[in-house]
């Protein structure tokens, strides 16, 4: 054997170098101190009773390795770098780590969707699980299946990890008490940039005993960059007394490292373990119904198919980026839903749709893209329409719910943000055809007669009292209705999915009437029959939106009420002196008034005035908003704004002049000027406006 450079040491011998891996033992942790003497005396015995010598070579090679990892070890020395005193239990603790494990998304924005492959209980230490995953070499086709397919054996091969695993796990060990157990859960998280990042391996090693998490990253494909770290962490809990992150320092990355925890991950975690309301009551997952990796590759190419080129074209005046994104997002739900429901039936003919309030259509344009036929409705049209091929069938048409409003041969309905038609989406399902589906995401509050939507518990927000109101008319509509939580650009993502009927078509007569009976509970009048028509309202006082829409943002009302609640929220700022000093006039101040908050604002107006307010959007807020040259409105409170900050406060900058010589045009008045006791602090020269 040559001599081999080994740390400092110089081994010439399969004797020395088998001493020299001893010693080095000594130098990790005692809980893995006897596992790799015991490893090296087997190798040293397997060693001596070899007689081949090309196998003697490959038994030295391998302890090399070994020899080299064991060094390795002694380097990896975890370096607290931000900590926090948080008087909390364990159970909290564990309780964020189980939050952030279901939402890597939420503080690695890299991240799109993320894959649990495997949660067994394990009997070794954290180095040991490192070890290998630095070894690990994985081909994208490698990790197929997972653990909800049963074959446990295949992953924990293909990981090259069986020979440290005990039993997988039944139930979620973040959530077991009094448990003092080690687990792994290796994650696959997908990446949202699929031309940048690669899938990625994470290997969570998770300590019930000693309090910790430790986490380490392998991407797949090594070409691309990886959607984790590329150094191991470790978050350690002391209970009622500190959380703390501890980085191990192994690349030149370590500082920026650092700042990625204290800025982003940190004060998020500690946010999750302080909330102690947040694990209450059932949670719904992302994208449970569909496979995560197949909706990120989706997603990705229906993105670069339609994305840029639609955020490009955009013609309405609302967010290009939110808007079509979103629609992308829900397309691709939708694909990979009405795919996994054709594998059930055993069938390649793709579902028809209807969309009921399809809005810019943009939806309705992906999904008769990709090869489905179908149709959206709306109140009124929109100036993307126009660019859409004619194969995308949008039509402008009210609906009122009635027997002329079904759909027999669709085999989808899609309520996507309807509105008032959202309480009507399984209705309309259920009475189209038994076959017929739907797909439903509630926005606005809305009941069956159009009004808006009233809870009944104070101590529920009306969203998720709503959601469940909707989830039992599903249910009452004969559907065997699945919730989910779509990643979009919006706070309300939870939808609903009418898969299948629970009852059989022999009783669609006896459950339409009980369907008729619940619309009669929730609306102002009952059913009739229209002659004009001759056909049946399901419910006489819904009453649909109008088709033109309407300006609510407090600029269209009479201009006297608005002059009034001006005057009544000045008089009272001017009640609070606070004089200062006017660095352009020296000598004289200026009352800058008080301050006072919405809520306060909103008791000193007269009732019958607020209700005025109530159809606006934003209501009061929004009309001391628009008086921008007067307010300043910020986090809830209402004081007077200086003249010549306006641009600052707003924190817009002004626009610059071809010719900045030339004085700049004032046309609006001062209203300081002319209405405040103390007349415009301000010059003419620096005022924003004309004096």
């Amino acid at each position: 054997m040559a001599n081999r450079m080994v740390g400092s040491a110089t081994i010439n011998t399969p004797k020395q170098l088998y001493k020299y891996l001893l010693r080095e033992c000594e130098n990790l942790p005692k809980h893995a101190q006897q596992f790799y003497k015991h490893s090296v005396k087997q190798s040293f015995k397997q060693h001596v009773s070899e007689s081949d010598e090309e196998r003697i070579q490959q038994i030295m090679e391998k302890a090399l390795l070994d020899a080299k990892w064991v060094i390795q070890k002694k380097k990896m020395n975890f370096e607290k770098v931000v900590s926090e005193i948080t008087n909390s239990s364990n159970s909290q603790f564990w309780n964020a780590i189980g939050i952030w494990m279901r939402n890597p998304h939420v503080v690695n924005r890299r991240i799109l969707a993320s894959q649990e492959l495997l949660m067994i209980q394990v009997n070794c230490d954290v180095l040991d699980i490192f070890e290998h995953v630095e070894r690990l070499t994985i081909q994208p086709d490698d990790l197929k299946r997972d653990s909800t397919s049963g074959d446990v054996k295949y992953l924990l091969d293909t990981l090259d990890i069986a020979e440290y695993c005990q039993v997988q796990c039944t139930a979620n060990p973040i959530k077991t008490i009094n448990d003092d157990k080690i687990y792994l859960c290796v994650k696959k998280l997908l990446p949202r940039n699929t031309q940048i990042f690669s899938p990625t391996l994470e290997f969570i090693f998770i300590d019930k005993k000693s309090v910790s998490v430790t986490s380490f990253h392998k991407p797949i494909d090594l070409s691309k960059q990886s959607l984790g770290l590329n150094t191991a962490y470790r978050i350690q809990h002391h209970e009622y007394a500190s959380t703390c992150i501890n980085v191990c320092k192994l690349n030149d990355n370590y500082s920026r490292t650092c700042d990625w925890f204290k800025s982003k991950f940190f004060p998020r975690l500690i946010k999750w373990i302080n909330n102690e309301n947040d694990n209450t009551g059932p949670r719904i997952s992302s994208l449970s119904l569909i496979s995560v990796e197949k909706y990120t590759l989706l997603y990705n190419r229906l993105k670069e198919k339609y994305g840029t080129e639609m955020v490009n074209v955009w013609p309405e005046n609302t967010d290009p980026a939110k808007f079509v994104y979103e629609d992308v997002a829900i397309a691709t739900y939708l694909l990979l839903l009405w795919e996994k429901e054709r594998l059930e039936k055993g069938t390649k003919e793709l579902q028809s749709f209807v969309d009921l309030g399809c809005g810019n259509g943009l939806l309705v344009y992906i999904l008769s893209s990709e090869g489905h036929t179908g149709t959206g409705i709306d109140l009124r049209r929109r100036k993307i329409w126009d660019l859409f091929p004619k194969s995308t069938h949008l039509q402008v048409g009210t609906i009122i719910p009635s027997s002329d409003t079904v759909f027999p041969n669709v085999d989808w309905i899609i309520g996507n943000h309807s509105d008032e038609l959202t309480p009507w989406i399984p209705v309309i399902a259920a009475r189209s055809s038994y076959e017929c589906r739907f797909f439903l995401l509630p926005c606005c509050a809305y009941e069956f007669d159009g009004s808006k939507y009233r809870r009944c518990n104070a101590a529920e927000s009306q969203y998720s009292e709503y959601m469940s109101y909707v989830k039992s008319v599903c249910e009452d509509c004969g559907f065997f209705t699945l919730m989910d939580r779509l990643r979009i650009p919006s706070t309300k993502r939870t939808c609903f999915v009418g898969w299948k009927r629970t009852h059989t078509k022999e009783n669609i007569v006896a459950l339409d009437a009980n369907i008729q009976r619940i619309i009669n509970a929730r609306s102002q009048m009952e059913s009739v029959r229209t002659d004009a028509a001759n056909s049946e309202l399901w419910s006489a006082s819904f009453k649909p939106r109008n088709s033109t829409e309407q300006t609510r943002n407090c600029t269209q009302l009479d201009k006297g009420l608005i002059l009034e609640i001006v005057n009544i929220v000045v008089a009272h700022l001017l009640r609070v002196s606070c004089r200062i000093p006017l660095e352009r006039k020296p000598g004289k101040t200026w009352n800058a008034g008080g301050q006072i908050g919405i809520g306060e604002v909103a008791k000193l107006i007269a009732p019958g005035m607020l209700q005025q307010l109530r159809n606006e959007c934003g209501g009061l807020q929004t009309l001391l908003k628009n008086h921008s040259h007067i307010f300043c409105v910020a986090q809830g409170k209402v004081q007077f704004r200086i003249p010549g900050t306006v641009h600052r406060h707003l924190g817009k900058k002004k626009k610059r002049r071809k010719n900045a010589s030339t004085p700049l045009r004032k046309v609006k008045p001062c209203w300081f000027h002319k209405n405040h006791p103390d007349g415009c602090p301000a010059l003419e020269i620096d005022c924003d406006f004309q004096h």
